[in-house]
């Protein structure tokens, strides 16, 4: 057997995560254990000692270390503890072999989390320690389920969402990813949801990875693949430099007849140091138009009517706005696009003042090319319908 393919069997590639990363994974599953055993010793009664449960620190791995993982969700943890508890309480006390009970335990319970959808791993531990915790846990019985389990779930529960929505770079509980933009871009630059969903189906397993992550996967390997294709590339070679503005004191009629007279969609608006703090474009004159006012042209109601209403650039703009650097690479427009659901993207230079702006239709024409070169016949009608 060649060594290389045994080293690759033992120690199989995972995923880099730095250094800082695996610094405050590790202090924060302290903080969080520390706090699970304090709050155990307050609540702990007199008449014996407080209990913590040894599978809170595989938890606390989970939440702490791969806390985007499914096994690592809210759910998981506390439907997967309390399930398993529960399971592991009834086996000790209706199976009298504790080998058998300790069997049995974990057996159902793991049934029991792929039924319920909250798989845990560590909540295995918990099933199996109700049988052979000894005497002083088998004498909690249901007791063990709530006061133990459940406070002991409580306080790290508790302790991961602070910590890992404190934390910069993390989000806890991760989220489903909404609908793709309903853009070709958006189509192009991941998979629906029915997508992913049957496609982790055909493989008729548990993938420990959160559908988002697979849905980031994509799309940050979309980019990758794109930017080896157009080489060096850059916001700064495809964006529009005569970019047309408006101030934020711009009166609404005036804006209003840069978009008509320019035929665009949209104008930034920018201070007296040409910084973008704004966007105005045509959803916003539809967001803030009163349809109901009277039978007089609608838009007609926004620009001149007399009421207490929108007067200028700077109380209809979208704020603040997705801009990017002259500097950034134009595969990065797929994400910013897609992600946003968003027609253009001013860019700035390095003080963040505007250097000009970026549509939908200038990615269009710069990929246009290599899509029909590479025969990419699909994406191109996706583009086309643009």
């Amino acid at each position: 057997m060649r060594l290389d393919f045994l080293a690759s069997m033992l120690f199989p590639e995972q995923a880099a995560v730095s250094g800082r990363e695996k610094v405050i994974s590790a202090l924060a599953a302290c903080i969080a254990i520390a706090a699970v055993i304090w709050a155990s010793q307050q609540l702990a009664q007199s008449e014996h000692r407080p209990f913590v449960i040894a599978s809170m620190g595989s938890s606390a791995v989970l939440l702490f270390a791969v806390f985007h993982s499914p096994l690592s969700q809210p759910w998981a943890l506390v439907g997967g503890h309390l399930a398993s508890a529960a399971i592991g309480v009834l086996c000790a006390h209706h199976i009298p072999n504790p080998i058998v009970a300790a069997a049995a335990a974990l057996g159902f319970a793991m049934l029991a989390m792929h039924w319920l959808r909250c798989l845990h791993p560590p909540a295995g531990a918990t099933a199996v320690f109700a049988v052979i915790g000894g005497q002083p846990i088998q004498a909690l019985g249901w007791g063990y389920v709530f006061s133990v389990v459940g406070a002991n779930v409580a306080v790290l529960l508790l302790a991961a969402l602070a910590l890992n929505n404190l934390l910069p770079g993390r989000r806890y509980p991760m989220q489903r990813p909404g609908p793709a933009t309903d853009t070709p871009l958006g189509r192009v630059s991941r998979p629906e949801h029915e997508d992913i969903v049957a496609a982790l189906k055909g493989m008729d397993t548990f993938i420990d990875v959160a559908e988002e992550d697979l849905d980031r996967i994509y799309l940050l390997a979309t980019i990758n693949r794109q930017k080896r294709n157009l080489g060096s590339v850059f916001c700064r070679d495809i964006m529009t430099r005569n970019v047309t503005s408006v101030s934020p004191q711009t009166s609404l009629s005036a804006a209003w007849e840069v978009l008509r007279q320019r035929n665009i969609r949209g104008v930034p608006v920018l201070d007296e140091d040409r910084r973008v703090v704004g966007m105005v474009a045509i959803s916003d004159f539809l967001k803030n138009t009163d349809w109901d006012w009277n039978r007089r042209s609608r838009l007609r109601c926004l620009l001149t009517s007399p009421r207490k209403a929108p007067a200028t650039a700077a109380d209809i703009m979208t704020s603040p706005v997705v801009t990017l650097h002259e500097d950034t690479h134009a595969a990065e427009l797929f994400a910013t696009f897609a992600g946003h659901g968003i027609n253009h993207v001013p860019v700035t230079d390095a003080a963040g003042r505007l250097t000009g702006i970026i549509t939908r239709l200038d990615l269009l024409n710069l990929f246009g090319d290599p899509l029909r070169a590479h025969g990419t016949a699909s994406s191109q009608t996706l583009f086309s319908k643009a």
